[in-house]
């Protein structure tokens, strides 16, 4: 049997086409494992080994699941684990910034076969459609297999949503995003299906994967670009909220106090105020220097609104880590998070306990990466 081909958005079939929910309950597992055989798929998801023998055999039907190298596991016949099939399907990940595309493809387990990275004016959208158009069937070339076995598109986007489906509103600097169906827009011209994420969530969600989520189930996202956004996993899966805007902490800042938020675009305008001229934030971080003077007055003026925004993300979430990230250097979100402190108010000499604050671990391009996520959430996980 050919590996799964997906249809064209115009065609889309609905998720459960694809994988019934006992389906997916055992992909998901599968993929969390890596590897695990037959008796543990039952015994972790309280279904009958008769169950799991026939839902296994489905799977591996339409090329989704292959026996992995036998184990021992004691005595008589070595167990036989299961793995996803890589080569099953394919997804690609799209990062949109207001001067810069990340492109990253993944296989269904997850496994990164291509990225592209690249300055580029993004104000036009018919015009980055048609070049991401390109981008696709080139990487696909690069990677070793046709556009028709990508499961789709995941998109991440800045701004936050207005509407259920795929309507944003971007920053004023990206108007032409604003306020529109993206899903349909690019999913016409790329003949894909689509998936809209706002850039917190998808860096939240692809920190989960590729991240802090292999050591920690519940973390807040602080996702820090030319503006400042974020997102939340909780006990290992993405929490979008009601709207799908959980994790817009400039949101939790009073009005007044937004301007000194730790955002790359307040860096570039006080580097370029101390005699830079660099003509955007992708130009400053191709030329950034952790030692100008601009750089220390930067973390003087974001460090209280870094330490409203963790304070409450601390006590409203309670997780296990909070996670500095997105297109700011390492180095400088481990100053940022050497300047601030969580509001602490003990009791009998004692508070509660706060979260570790950590770097991603994921790097600058984990929204695009948490994108790349989004058509196997819809169709297989």
């Amino acid at each position: 049997m050919d590996p799964v081909s997906m249809p064209p958005s115009s065609g889309l079939a609905a998720p459960e086409a694809y994988c019934s929910a006992n389906e997916r309950r055992l992909l998901r597992l599968i993929r969390e494992r890596g590897s695990i055989s037959r008796a543990d798929l039952a015994r972790e998801t309280g279904l009958t080994l008769q169950s799991i023998v026939r839902l296994v055999a489905g799977l591996m039907e339409r090329d989704l699941v292959v026996g992995g190298p036998k184990v021992p596991s004691g005595p008589g016949q070595p167990s036989l684990p299961i793995e996803i099939a890589r080569d099953a399907a394919f997804s690609m990940g799209v990062s949109i910034m207001d001067d810069a595309l990340s492109i990253v493809v993944i296989d269904l387990s997850g496994r990164v076969w291509a990225t592209h990275e690249e300055l580029f004016d993004t104000s036009d959208r018919h015009r980055v459609a048609t070049h991401l158009s390109v981008l696709l069937k080139d990487l696909a070339g690069k990677a070793g297999f046709t556009p028709s076995r990508l499961a789709g598109v995941g998109v991440a986007v800045p701004g936050f949503f207005v509407a259920d489906k795929g309507v944003v509103n971007a920053p004023l600097v990206m108007n032409d995003w604003a306020l529109t169906d993206l899903e349909s827009h690019l999913g016409d011209a790329l003949g894909l299906p689509v998936w809209i994420e706002n850039d917190g969530s998808a860096a939240a969600a692809g920190e989960s994967v590729y991240g802090a989520g292999l050591h920690h189930r519940s973390f807040a996202y602080i996702y820090i670009a030319s503006g400042l956004g974020g997102g939340i996993v909780l006990e290992g899966k993405p929490w979008r909220g009601r709207h799908g805007n959980a994790g817009e902490f400039t949101g939790s800042l009073p009005p007044d106090a937004r301007a000194n938020r730790p955002t790359l675009r307040l860096l570039l305008d006080l580097v370029n105020a101390a005699g830079g001229t660099y003509p955007s934030v992708g130009r400053l971080l191709q030329g950034f220097d952790p030692a100008s003077p601009a750089v220390d007055e930067w973390l003087a003026r974001t460090r209280e609104s870094l330490s409203a925004i963790i304070s409450a993300a601390a006590a409203i979430l309670d997780p296990d880590a909070i996670v500095i990230g997105g297109r700011i250097p390492p180095i400088l979100a481990q100053r940022l998070i050497d300047g601030s402190q969580f509001y602490s108010v003990p009791v009998r000499q004692q508070d509660r306990r706060f979260p570790s604050l950590i770097v991603s671990r994921a790097g600058s391009n984990c929204a695009a990466l948490g994108a790349a996520t989004l058509p196997f959430l819809h169709h297989f996980f």
